[in-house]
């Protein structure tokens, strides 16, 4: 029975989320026993229903999709849902120009009455006065007004009326300066011939006339001031990066270095020879474009020409440990620098020993490295994943609205 635990178990999940789908779906249906289905409410609309059809002898479970109607009206609920439209239209038609006794800005009208059950349609005849959304679109009107008449055709079900409108449209209040750039709009467009003169003044205000610039020259200046800005800390950041290269190179190159000196000292130089031979083989490569910079020797053939100079070996061991900053370049040049004052005994083994360690950190650092370009590749792994799901989701949720 252990050995099936699983299997039961899945077994049983999907008996409990078939039989729960299975409730739902019976509890969503709209097929009533009889062979009926229930019909919407008046003004709640059309709605489909898919069906399972069998027609003996011809059709097997066939699907049939049935667009069920909503209920009717009777006639007499039809009228005086009407009626309660006019009287909706009545109360709310001209909105605010209600108390002027006529409307400046717009008239309130709508596509549906009385909670959608009543459809409405409407057209004005001064089109060019009011647009059919009921918005006044005329710029210049006289003082009086304008009449305008306003037809609505009122359905509800099988029954339909149409009701007329008049209304006055009055002139906007403008403010002054409304007024004025009114004003001076006209003025401009009335001109004729070749050129347009601008006016010196408008409504007793004397009027001053400038070519706009665009600001291109303070937008110039802004943008200076942010990359001045911006420039010290992209520059720290590129000396950071740099810095972190550089580094890099050196702890990639440390095991190198170190088996390099311990080979040489067991064939029999001396640390200064040994220094010297692997600074100056470094020097003829590089000058002959066989090998890329190298942070290390670089610093190796700095000491080289410290020596050169008459600087002592070492102190010239120790600032190369500091120039180059790293804990084990440190490590070396002291080790170096030790071994001047004790004598040759013993510097062979530490530096094997210090070569085994260098390379095993080695390994480690790659390891660490390989680690980190994995983590870093799950980022467009990731957003592959995302793309492939909306590919394959979107044309589904597409299909299945259709």
């Amino acid at each position: 029975m252990k050995k099936y635990k699983k299997e039961i178990m899945v077994l049983a999940v999907a008996l409990v989320l078939g039989g729960l789908v299975g409730i739902m779906e019976k509890v969503e249906s709209r097929l009533l026993e009889g062979g009926k289905l229930r019909r919407n409410e008046a003004g709640e609309g059309v709605y489909e229903e898919e069906l399972k059809l069998t027609i003996e002898g011809l059709l097997e479970n066939s699907s049939y999709l049935l667009k069920v109607p909503e209920k009717k009206l009777k006639k007499e609920e039809e009228k005086r849902l009407i009626q309660a439209a006019e009287e909706e239209i009545d109360n709310q038609f001209l909105g605010e120009g209600a108390k002027e006794g006529g409307v400046r800005e717009r008239v309130v009208i709508q596509d549906r009455y009385q909670g959608g059950m009543v459809e409405a349609e409407w057209s004005f005849d001064h089109y060019k006065v009011v647009d059919p959304e009921g918005n006044i679109i005329a710029t210049e009107l006289p003082e009086e007004g304008v009449l305008v008449k306003g037809e609505v055709e009122l359905v509800c079900g099988e029954t339909a009326m149409t009701k007329v409108l008049h209304f006055l449209v009055l002139p906007p209040i403008l403010s002054e300066e409304e007024r004025l750039l009114s004003t001076l709009e006209t003025q401009l467009a009335n001109q004729e011939g070749e050129y347009i003169s601008l006016p010196e003044s408008i409504g007793g205000y004397p009027l001053r006339w400038e070519k706009s610039t665009g600001g291109t020259g303070i937008k110039i200046v802004f943008l200076g001031m942010a990359v001045a800005g911006l420039l010290p800390m992209v520059e720290k950041s590129q000396r950071a990066e740099k810095e972190k290269k550089r580094e890099w190179e050196l702890s990639k190159e440390y095991p190198n270095l170190v088996s390099k000196l311990s080979i040489l000292l067991s064939a029999g130089m001396t640390v200064q020879g040994a220094w010297k031979k692997i600074a100056h083989t470094y020097e003829q490569k590089r000058r002959k474009d066989k090998i890329p910079r190298q942070e290390a020797y670089e610093e190796m053939l700095v000491v080289c020409h410290a020596m050169e100079s008459g600087m002592g070996e070492e102190r010239a061991f120790r600032q190369f440990g500091e120039c180059c900053k790293l804990a084990s370049y440190r490590k070396l040049g002291n080790l170096l620098a030790q071994n001047l004052r004790k004598g040759h005994r013993g510097i062979l083994e530490l530096l094997e020993q210090e070569a085994v360690t260098a390379f095993e950190e080695r390994k480690y650092e790659a390891k660490r490295w390989g680690e980190q370009a994995g983590t870093k590749l799950l980022i467009p792994m990731v957003i592959m994943l995302g793309m492939i799901l909306f590919l394959l989701l979107v044309p589904a949720v597409i299909t299945f609205q259709i």
